[in-house]
């Protein structure tokens, strides 16, 4: 029987998931049968210090379609660039351990597949924000869109990359930023973006961290950072 082409590569960063890993991963299977687009998935474990790299090799051996890799501890952006080495869908998308997947959550992305190069979700509302962060979730973007004139609702959710596109850009930043600077790279290799509403779903465990002050610093020099560099790569870029 001829295998089924793999349409995404649904990259997973696992750091100290033992208790969460093995029913978000079956869950996704689940669903991605469910809307019967041909994927694979790809569990990344990220340095952990607990069981998670055992469950991942336990749920690569156990369901079709599942690999496990692991590497030392190099944040969300390390995890998404050893995924996407691995991949061999079409489309990539990195999907948090901690998120439930369903397949009503999947199909705006898939919906877009042909249609576009990067495909960038946009929360309706944010779930289990405080007021600091919802401040922040406006802040960001205009942030972005001052910086590197990229002007989008959200940029820092699930968005889905081409892989033959994606693999053409380096990425330098390995927390946040990340996704704003496979957005803005992609957008100057002329990549066609689009926007597509979704839903955002309550944890599964654990707080975000991204109203905390050193994660905010961090966000802020990275972007910073991220910013002077793309500046230095084409100086005739208008200043912001």
């Amino acid at each position: 029987m001829k295998a089924e082409p793999v349409a995404l590569s649904v990259i997973v960063p696992a750091f100290n998931e033992e208790v969460l890993l093995a029913g978000a991963i079956r869950d996704l299977r689940r669903s991605l049968d469910e809307i019967g687009v041909g994927a694979e998935i790809i569990i990344v474990n990220d340095g952990s210090r607990d069981r998670t790299a055992a469950i991942a090799d336990e749920l690569a051996r156990d369901l079709p379609g599942v690999v496990a890799c692991h590497q030392a501890n190099q944040g969300i952006g390390g995890a998404f660039r050893t995924g996407a080495a691995r991949a061999t869908g079409t489309y990539l998308i990195l999907w948090p351990a901690d998120m439930p997947a369903t397949a009503r959550d999947l199909a705006p992305y898939t919906a877009e597949f042909g249609r576009a190069d990067v495909i960038v979700g946009v929360r309706r509302r944010r779930v289990g924000y405080n007021p600091l962060m919802r401040f922040n979730s406006w802040l960001y973007p205009q942030i972005v869109a001052t910086l590197f004139g990229l002007r989008l609702r959200d940029v820092n959710w699930i968005h889905a990359y081409r892989r033959d596109h994606f693999l053409r850009i380096t990425l330098t930043q390995r927390g946040i930023p990340m996704l704003v600077e496979a957005l803005v790279r992609l957008r100057d290799l002329g990549a066609r973006i689009v926007e597509v509403d979704v839903e955002m779903k309550a944890r599964l465990g654990g707080v975000s961290s991204a109203s905390r002050p050193k994660v905010m610093w961090r966000t802020l020099t990275g972007l910073i950072s991220l910013w002077r560099s793309w500046r230095r790569e084409s100086p005739a870029r208008p200043a912001a």
